[in-house]
């Protein structure tokens, strides 16, 4: 008889589990959540991959209603997916990151952000820098768990346009997203990880996110801002002033193991360029829509050949969109899948690069925002959360 009821209550937890999950058994991965600010009565979950074909509609399961919204939630394998999309409605999302570290997204009526408890708008500390002829700011994020006089270390990105990475009326597309990103991969992960954005938001930033490699190519764009770049300079004062500054005031690890930089567009060159002039520095960089295009291949190949990867490689997240409507990204498009070709060709490790393409993809905040949880997945592998794929 005991028997007997064991067999039948293991059934309905079976039961309950597929019912839950859109028809997908407990071993099937991850569950992400997705809020509907607009409390509709269904979401579809599309999930994709960069890699293969594969593809999974799931229903997802319809929750609960708070004053954030309506909650549903899906479970798919991230073995398998790296990508989602969400149906609300007759609208769809964007190609949305899909991992470990994504709890999920909230979707509005015209935007999306990294879901994550509470939501709360990031606040962060603003300290001032001498800069050549004025001053620059860094903006320092940290956990609401960070004690600054606890014995806890915390990892460190750095990151350009600062302004753009936090408020969410930052930009006409929103900000990155990166606190919310980084506070889901702390539940995920256990590491905890602090973000520092440097501004670029005045009339220099073309100028001092271009490191001067040579010759700048000329294109369908006024290119007069991009020559003889001050990338050096940048270099210099995130190395030698941001990262002393941080260290000695912050709760943070010092190794390169646990210090990342990224950033996108010019600051998705510049960021490269730090890193590979400084690879045993940082462990790795996420150039995204990177301005790579503003040098011949050529000329790549020649700069990097200089330098010597043999003990210190930072890993290579690189990303780029290729939407027909947006005549930048698609210029950029070309930069970017060449560059790892042009690795290759000095004999970068393969295994430290990786690319993802996007076709719908565009320049904006609004793609970086969508995309960063990728490069976090590849930028603290070590800690990656392990699920059940039995």
């Amino acid at each position: 008889m005991k028997k007997v009821l064991c067999i039948l209550i293991c059934a309905m937890i079976a039961v309950l589990s597929l019912s839950a999950c859109g028809g997908q058994s407990a071993s099937d991965g991850h569950i992400i959540y997705a809020i509907d600010e607009n409390n509709g009565d269904s979401i579809t979950a599309t999930f994709f991959s960069t890699d293969s074909d594969e593809k999974l509609e799931v229903k997802m399961t319809k929750q609960e209603t708070t004053e954030k919204g309506t909650q549903f939630a899906a479970k798919a394998n991230t073995a398998k997916f790296d990508r989602v999309i969400f149906t609300v409605g007759d609208k769809t999302t964007e190609e949305l990151s899909f991992n470990d570290y994504v709890e999920g997204w909230v979707l509005g009526s015209n935007h999306f952000y990294p879901y994550d408890t509470g939501y709360p708008e990031p606040e962060y500390k603003r300290v001032s820098f001498d800069y050549e002829n004025r001053k620059k700011d860094i903006l320092i994020w940290t956990p609401d768990t960070y004690d600054p006089n606890g014995s806890e270390k915390y990892s460190v990105i750095y990151m350009t346009d600062g302004q753009n990475l936090f408020k969410r009326q930052a930009t006409s597309y929103g900000s990155w997203g990166v606190a919310e990103s980084v506070r889901a991969m702390n539940v995920s992960n256990g590491n905890p990880c602090i973000i520092v954005g440097i501004e670029n938001a005045d009339g220099w930033r073309d100028n001092e996110l271009t490191p001067d490699l040579g010759e700048v190519q000329s294109g369908n764009v006024d290119n007069s801002s991009y020559k003889e770049g001050h990338g050096e300079y940048f270099s210099d004062f995130v190395v030698n002033t941001v990262m002393p500054y941080i260290n000695e005031n912050y709760n943070v690890y010092t190794d390169r193991e646990h210090t990342h930089i990224c950033g996108s567009s010019s600051g998705g060159i510049e960021c490269f360029y730090i890193a590979m002039e400084h690879p045993d520095l940082f462990s790795s960089v996420g150039a995204l829509s990177p301005a790579f295009i503003l040098y011949s291949d050529q000329t790549w190949v020649e700069y990097l050949s200089k330098k010597d990867f043999s003990k210190n490689a930072p890993f290579i997240y690189l990303y780029c969109g290729n939407a027909k409507s947006d005549n930048l990204e698609q210029m950029l498009y070309t930069g970017a899948v060449t560059m790892p070709e042009n690795l290759k060709k000095i004999g970068y490790p393969a295994d430290k690069v990786t690319i993802k393409l996007y076709d719908d993809g565009v320049h904006n905040e609004m793609y970086w925002r969508a995309v960063f949880p990728d490069y976090l997945k590849y930028a603290f592998p070590k800690q990656n959360a392990t699920i059940d794929e039995k």
